[in-house]
């Protein structure tokens, strides 16, 4: 059944994800059932509201806007906090990082160790985080701030009413509503998170799939009965397996190429990772010394060529996935444009926004990601080194939730994480101010 699939494993393995399963059940049995923490046995959570009010209190009415990582903004948020709400709050982290395949257990125990701050066992710690997830979350972890508040509502809800289905109460829970009775802030409407993916998985994994896009359900469902409703996504991909394609692969490479055939389980998804940083000035700058004129004119003419191929193959792929009703509405919200007449006439190209706007804009393309706008830039390379300009880290910087990069290399179309990349790169030419006069910084790939 679906429990066992590791989505982006196609050579998954049985016992390892049964494991895994095994590992929530254990959770669930301590947190949900018995109300104590799955870091201290003894210690009981919830016989009053003071972890609930202290939450809500600390967390989203004292929301913490700024662009220090989530770690250190939560490390904060915590200072003077009891032991029973650092082991509550520790409880939500476990939960939200514990189906993560993408992140490392390291990264998970020392997340764990900061909020709980010496208030644990170290052996009872380790037994908790395995060394593998469930599902790849990739982007969507820029998400976590609304992830968490997510678990906390659906945590507080079912354990005051037991008695309710956990998928009724996840689908009932009204998020942007919640948040907005506790703080002035201006959160965006989150209809479909992670979180409520995962929720859905854990409390029934013999129905739901163990994908936590919901892009990519979508186009499971449209692959196999050419129509979606996201009130029907979950019910379709149950039927759709029980029905034609079983229960024994995983459906997530339909995901990546909706052309392949349904009896290929072979994963296609493209990642480059970045390997190496540069941190000195000199390392930063592009030196360019040509033996001649005809040699220069020649190597910038073919990356030119290469760039604009590059934007195209991507173009290409965003025209199949574009939401072009949101990404009008998109622009014109945040654009403060009116004329939605001319927005829709000239969709196409404002897609394709360097090629036909402006050439040194920060980004290539827009697009939507769910009921958003995104920026993608797009880099070619023939080797394994891609260059930034500081615009381009400026702006990336200040839209790291919406900055998309795809990296383009022999005609192969690769998506580049670069939020931790980046934070680092500009606190450093923050840090330092004679760093900016560096124009064009370098990054080095490797392929995976």
């Amino acid at each position: 059944m679906s429990r066992y699939l590791c989505m982006d494993n196609s050579n998954f393995n049985v016992q390892e994800n049964l494991k895994i399963c095994e590992k929530f059940t254990e959770f669930k049995e301590f947190f949900f059932e018995k109300g104590v923490s799955f870091f201290d046995k003894d210690l009981k959570l919830f016989e009053d509201d003071e972890v609930f009010r202290e939450f809500e209190n600390r967390i989203i009415t004292n929301f913490d806007a700024s662009h220090r990582k989530n770690t250190e903004k939560y490390k904060i948020q915590l200072n003077g906090a009891s032991k029973k709400f650092r082991h509550f709050f520790a409880n939500l982290i476990w939960l939200y990082n514990y189906p993560i395949a993408d992140k490392k257990r390291e990264t998970k125990l020392s997340e764990l160790r900061i909020y709980l701050n010496n208030g644990y066992n170290q052996d009872i710690l380790e037994n908790t985080v395995l060394e593998h997830g469930i599902a790849s979350y990739g982007r969507l972890s820029q998400y976590i701030y609304y992830d968490i508040n997510f678990l906390y509502f659906f945590t507080k809800e079912y354990i005051k009413n037991k008695a309710q289905s956990p998928h009724d109460i996840i689908e009932n829970i009204n998020l942007y509503e919640l948040m907005k009775d506790l703080t002035t802030e201006d959160f965006k409407n989150m209809k479909w998170l992670s979180s409520k993916h995962i929720l859905h998985y854990l409390f029934n994994p013999d129905y739901y799939e163990p994908i936590v896009n919901t892009e990519c359900k979508r186009k499971i469902v449209k692959y196999f009965l050419k129509k979606v409703s996201d009130s029907t996504l979950d019910e379709d991909i149950y039927n759709i397996r029980k029905n034609t394609y079983g229960f024994d692969k995983s459906l997530y490479h339909i995901c990546e190429d909706s052309t392949l055939d349904v009896n290929d389980t072979k994963v296609l998804k493209k990642v480059a990772r970045i390997i190496q940083k540069s941190i000195s000035k000199n390392d930063y700058t592009i030196k360019i010394e040509p033996q001649n004129d005809i040699d220069i004119l020649s190597v910038e003419k073919t990356k030119i060529e290469n760039g604009l191929k590059a934007e195209e193959i991507v173009y290409q792929e965003e025209l199949k996935r574009v939401n072009k009703t949101v990404l009008i509405n998109q622009i014109a919200k945040v654009y403060n444009i009116k004329e939605f007449g001319l927005l829709t006439q000239n969709i196409d190209g404002l897609m394709h926004y360097s090629k036909n706007f402006d050439n040194f804009a920060p980004f290539d393309l827009l697009s939507t990601r769910d009921e958003n706008l995104v920026y993608i830039e797009v880099k070619s390379t023939t080797g394994n080194e891609i260059y930034f300009s500081k615009g381009e880290i400026i702006f990336a910087y200040n839209h790291l939730k919406q900055y998309f990069v795809k990296v383009v290399s022999n005609g192969i179309v690769y998506d580049l994480d670069i939020k931790e990349s980046f934070e680092e790169i500009y606190n450093k030419i923050t840090n330092n101010s004679s760093l900016w006069s560096c124009e064009t910084f370098k990054l080095r790939l490797e392929f995976l």
